[in-house]
C-alpha cells in the first residue's frame, strides 16, 4: 500500500510550466487507495470522506462520483461540498463547536447525520428544530479515554481532549432527547480518537467501549442503526509501519457485526496523503560554521506540519540524472520570518544550488488545508494529475 512515485522528469516539466511553489495530486492514485479502502470490507460499509484533510474541488467532484459521502466540521466545508455537487443527505456534520447559524443551516437542509458533542449542543439543535418545525437525525460523539499513540495535538479520543462524551453525560442527553422527542432523532453512536493511527489496538478497545452505549440505547427503544468508527487512520511518512487495511476491515466488521448496524467511517488522510506533493525551488545556500541551509520559496505557510508536530516529510531533490557529487546534509527552511519554519532538519541530499527543485512528499492531506498566507506570501497553486 504505498503511495505513488512521482517521476522527477513529471515534476520539472510542471515547474518549468507553473511558477513553484505548487501542490501536485495524483488523482488514479487517490481511485486506487479508495479501492482498496472499500475491498478492506466484505459488507456495506458507509464511506464519509473526511474534508478537512484536503478539500480540492477535483478531489471533491472525483469522491462524488464515486459515490461516497462527505464529514465536515464547519458549514463552510459543507458549502464546498455541495458546491462540488453533494447532496445535503451525503453530508455528516462533525465539530466540537457549532454556532447557531451552522446547525440552523444542517438542520433546515436535513443532512444525514449531525455528529453531538455535548448537552448544549444537543439542546441548541433541539431549539432550532422546533422553531424550524424539522426533525434533526443526529449521533453523539463518545469519548471512550483512549489514548492512542499519536502526537498529543492530534489525539481527540481522551478524557483530556475537548471532543466527545464519556458515559457520565448519558441520563442528561436521554432527559434532553426526551424533552425534544419531536425535533430529535438519535440514529446512532460516533468515535474518533485522533489521527495519524499506525495500529489498530486503540481502535479496537475503542470500538469495544462504545458498543455497550449503543446496546443500551438500542435495547432501551431508541431508533439507533448507524455505529460510526471515524477516520484517523496514517500513512507512513517516514518509513514508518503501514496501516493493514485489511485487518483494518475486518476487525471492524467483526466487532459491530453482531450489532446489525449499518457501519459509518470517516478516512481522510488514509484516502491522500500520500497522493500529494508540494514542489519548491532554492532561493539560496546558506553556509554556516554550524549548518548548511536550504532556503526554498516554500515553507510552514504552505506546510505547517512540520512546524506545528514536529512532522517528518520525506525531501527529495528533483534530478532528471543522478547527480555525480556527494550528499550533504541540510536543514530545508522557508522564507517566513519565523525559526519554527522550516520542513526538513539534518537532511542528507545531493549536493543543492540555486534554482535546483525540491519535493516535498507526501503531503496531500493537511497540506494546502492548512496553508495561510503568513506575511502575504501567496498561497501555492494545486494542479491535478488525471493520469
Amino acid at each position: 500500500m504505498s503511495g505513488p512515485q512521482f517521476l522527477h522528469s513529471q515534476l520539472e516539466k510542471l515547474a518549468r510550466k507553473y511558477d513553484t511553489p505548487f501542490y501536485v495530486y495524483d488523482l488514479e492514485g487517490i481511485n486506487q487507495r479508495l479501492k482498496k479502502f472499500r475491498a478492506s470490507f466484505h459488507g456495506d460499509v458507509e464511506v464519509h470522506y473526511a474534508m478537512k484533510a484536503n478539500a480540492n474541488k477535483d478531489i471533491l467532484k472525483n469522491f462524488k462520483k464515486h459515490k461516497i459521502g462527505v464529514d465536515v466540521v464547519s458549514w463552510g466545508e459543507a458549502k464546498v461540498a455541495i458546491d462540488a455537487g453533494f447532496h445535503h443527505r451525503d453530508i455528516i456534520f462533525s465539530g466540537v463547536g457549532k454556532s447557531i447559524e451552522e446547525i440552523t443551516k444542517a438542520v433546515k437542509h436535513q443532512i444525514k447525520q449531525i455528529n453531538v458533542e455535548s448537552p448544549q449542543e444537543l439542546i441548541r439543535i433541539g431549539e432550532v428544530a422546533k422553531k424550524l418545525k424539522k426533525k434533526a437525525q443526529v449521533a453523539f460523539r463518545m469519548n471512550p479515554n483512549v489514548s492512542p499513540q499519536t502526537h498529543p495535538y492530534i489525539t481527540t479520543g481522551f478524557r483530556e481532549n475537548k471532543f466527545g462524551m464519556d458515559a457520565s453525560f448519558l441520563p442528561e442527553l436521554r432527559g434532553i432527547l426526551t424533552k425534544y422527542k419531536k425535533n430529535i432523532e438519535l440514529k446512532g453512536v460516533t468515535l474518533h480518537i485522533g489521527s495519524q493511527l499506525l495500529t489498530l489496538d486503540s481502535l479496537r478497545e475503542a470500538i469495544l467501549k462504545t458498543i455497550p452505549i449503543y446496546l443500551d440505547f438500542k435495547n432501551s427503544g431508541y431508533p439507533v442503526e448507524t455505529f460510526d468508527v471515524g477516520g484517523g487512520l496514517g500513512i507512513p511518512y517516514d518509513g514508518q509501519t503501514q496501516i493493514d487495511l485489511a485487518a483494518y476491515g475486518a476487525m471492524v466488521e467483526e466487532l459491530l457485526k453482531p450489532l446489525e448496524c449499518r457501519i459509518l467511517c470517516e478516512p481522510g488522510r488514509i484516502l491522500v496523503g500520500e497522493f500529494g506533493v508540494l514542489v519548491a525551488e532554492v532561493q539560496y545556500i546558506k553556509k554556516t560554521p554550524f549548518k548548511n541551509f536550504a532556503i526554498v520559496n516554500t515553507g510552514m505557510n504552505h506546510l505547517i506540519r512540520p512546524a506545528l508536530y514536529s512532522a517528518v516529510h520525506r525531501i527529495e531533490k528533483i534530478e532528471t540524472r543522478a547527480s555525480a557529487e556527494a550528499s550533504e546534509l541540510y536543514d530545508v527552511v522557508g522564507p517566513v520570518c519565523e525559526s519554527s519554519d522550516f520542513l526538513g532538519k539534518d537532511r542528507y541530499l545531493p549536493k543543492l544550488h540555486q534554482g535546483d527543485l525540491l519535493a516535498i512528499l507526501d503531503s496531500g492531506a493537511y497540506g494546502f488545508s492548512m496553508a495561510s498566507n503568513y506575511n502575504h506570501h501567496d498561497l501555492p497553486k494545486e494542479i491535478i494529475l488525471k493520469k
